[in-house]
């Protein structure tokens, strides 16, 4: 028996990745085969294996004790090219699926998963992208239900598969499921290979058995083009955007991108080597070559090593996570990705059990703002920090002063809530607020905006106020029952649940959701009640 990891190339990517296998591989021979039903098969097999001793990377402490150092041959390395049916298929040896894993039908893999029947779930690997836990892989013992929760999305499979009794004599039980199909073959000939190809193809035409929410290959040019723009132009804005994974499925392989692992990064002549790959190591290369990170960082160029030898080169954007609200979308390993249904479907259907609150009296507006700053201008324009300035300087102070959230905040002082805006407390060494207001056993985190990346800042907020609730790390905690994340939003009024309340899912905001998604779970985990409180800036 022995593995054999199968991906299908993208359709149109035939002719660049024959060309690519050419350029980084040895092109051997072909081979045809024709089955009992006069199909043929082709097999082209390219092959490298260069004989070069490379220094290993903890030489330094056999020469600390004056040992004789260390070297590793290189691996080799194979990928065996199969086209039937109209269709292109490789198998990689070796360390092969980084050169092939690019160039990948990445929807092939759980296309086949959704439609088989499995006796046992051994691994998962889940995105939740936008969360603290963006990637989570879980093992399981005698666990046979595919389990993942809302807002996440497969990235691996590893199972059991129930098998009939003829497919039961080519492939093992266990199969791995990614950008590739890991099989363990029985019989290793092509013969056995174009059996395995003809099995896909018979279980990729059967109807689907799971909901396996992945994400899905964007294809429209419009958008994709769209979706560049986006990230340039959001880099530009904020930096700090951008999150390098340490962590990535390379065909069913989980790489970490820090171990036993260094990496070179270079931008035009300028090269340096790194032993571990984060934004902050990126951040200081940019400072010692003198380039402005916010419009050159996706044209720094990443080579990793893995025991001295050079793995695979990488564009900068190939390694971040990134999520474009607006179209809802995400980047992964450099490649755009649609939320799919499944996915959608399952985080709508969690939010839809947050209570919604929406009470029109408390919609805010810039003539209630101004009102307030008047009222405080009056009120405290002859205090002595203030004297000598002109009554327009000392509005400007007032209105910074009074701005919107902390004006919306103090109004609600006259609705009965109690004000705790700007009142910090110590956690884990920073100074956090805990809420912004509280009311009938109720904590309030509050913010005012129009956009996912403004309005998760309240959740953030509430989520830091729950761990120091759970540790009860102040004195005189008020009595907490229910936890509030106060949504003041600058948009049209979102249109009406069966409840009468405003309808979150509607809300095009995918990392607001997935955010929500995740403090809901925190909130109950704690015996809380979460609710969402909606008022509107006109």
């Amino acid at each position: 028996m022995s593995k054999i990891n199968l991906y299908r190339i993208d359709e149109g990517n035939h002719r660049a990745f024959l060309k690519y296998l050419e350029e980084k591989l040895g092109y051997t021979e072909n081979k045809e085969l024709e089955d009992e039903e006069e199909e043929i098969y082709s097999f082209s097999l390219f092959i490298i294996n260069e004989e070069v001793d490379r220094e290993i990377s903890w030489n330094w402490i056999l020469d600390e004790f004056e040992q004789r150092l260390l070297s590793v041959k290189t691996l080799p390395k194979a990928v065996l090219v199969i086209e039937y049916d109209d269709e292109m298929y490789a198998a990689t040896f070796g360390s092969a699926f980084f050169l092939v894993d690019k160039y990948c039908d990445r929807n092939f893999a759980f296309e086949f998963a959704r439609r088989l029947e499995y006796s046992e779930i051994k691994t998962t690997t889940l995105l939740s992208p936008n969360m603290q836990r963006n990637k989570n892989i879980s093992t399981y013992i005698n666990y046979d239900s595919l389990e993942f929760d809302s807002g996440e999305s497969f990235a691996k499979l590893k199972a059991k598969l129930k098998l009939g009794e003829h497919n039961n004599k080519l492939i093992g039980e266990t199969v791995e499921f990614g950008n590739s199909i890991k099989f363990d073959l029985k019989v290793s000939n092509l013969e056995n290979v174009s059996r395995l190809l003809k099995f896909i193809n018979q279980i990729l035409n059967q109807d689907e058995i799971y909901k396996i929410p992945v994400f899905n290959t964007v294809t429209d040019k419009d958008l994709l083009q769209q979706l560049e723009i986006n990230l340039f132009s959001r880099i530009e804005e904020n930096i700090n955007i951008i999150n390098i994974s340490e962590l990535d499925i390379i065909g069913v392989s989980e790489v970490f991108n820090n171990q036993d692992t260094f990496f070179e990064v270079w931008h035009g002549l300028k090269r340096k080597k790194i032993e571990n790959l984060n934004f902050a190591e990126v951040e200081k290369f940019a400072e010692e070559i003198e380039i402005d990170l916010s419009k050159e960082i996706l044209n720094i160029k990443v080579k990793s090593f893995n025991n001295g030898q050079s793995i695979r080169t990488d564009k900068i954007k190939s390694l971040i996570d990134y999520v474009d609200d607006e179209n809802r979308c995400v980047l992964n390993k450099g490649i755009w990705y649609h939320f799919n249904d499944d996915y959608q479907k399952y985080l709508e259907d969690s939010i839809r059990e947050i209570e919604v609150i929406y009470r029109p009296e408390y919609d805010f507006s810039d003539l209630i703002h101004d009102n307030f700053v008047k009222l405080k201008f009056n009120e405290e324009k002859g205090v002595h920090e203030l004297e000598g300035l002109t009554d327009a300087k000392i509005m400007e102070k007032i209105k910074n002063k009074y701005y919107a959230e902390r004006a919306f905040n103090l109004l609600r002082v006259n609705d009965g809530f109690e004000n705790y805006d700007r009142v910090t407390n110590s956690y884990g060494g920073a100074q956090i607020e805990l809420m912004d207001l509280y009311k009938d056993e109720t904590m309030y985190a509050v913010k005012i905006g129009g956009a996912s990346s403004t309005l998760c800042y309240a959740i953030d907020q509430s989520i830091s106020s729950l761990k120091m609730y759970k540790h009860n790390t102040l004195e005189g905690m008020p009595v907490i029952k229910n936890v509030a994340v106060w949504l003041v939003l600058k948009r049209q009024p979102l249109s009406l649940n069966q409840y009468g309340q405003p309808d979150l899912t509607t809300l095009n905001m995918i990392i607001l959701k997935n955010k929500l998604d995740s403090w809901k779970k925190e909130v109950r985990l704690q015996g809380l009640n979460p609710i969402v409180y909606i008022n509107y800036k006109r």
